[in-house]
């Protein structure tokens, strides 16, 4: 039962140190992003609109896929 208890205090505190480097590093990506949007670092700024833009659109798209395809290949229920 001690082992038990053990065990999962460990694994809370793996996530809570994954749950941390999660919080940095979003912390960081969101001052690295609004630098590179800004113009503040040497890559070419627009991307920073483009990038995203174009990430969203293929999501868009694979959801609809998605979906499409679902609807495709789901069987029909029979009517009761």
């Amino acid at each position: 039962m001690l082992m038990h208890l053990f065990k999962i205090s460990m694994n809370m505190s793996l996530v809570k140190v994954a749950g941390a480097l999660i919080s940095l590093a979003s912390i960081c990506f969101a001052i690295f992003y609004t630098l590179w949007f800004f113009g503040y670092l040497p890559i070419n700024p627009e991307l920073a609109v483009k990038l995203p833009v174009l990430v969203i659109v293929l999501a868009l798209c694979f959801i609809a896929g998605w979906v499409g395809y679902v609807m495709l290949t789901t069987p029909r229920r029979p009517k009761q």
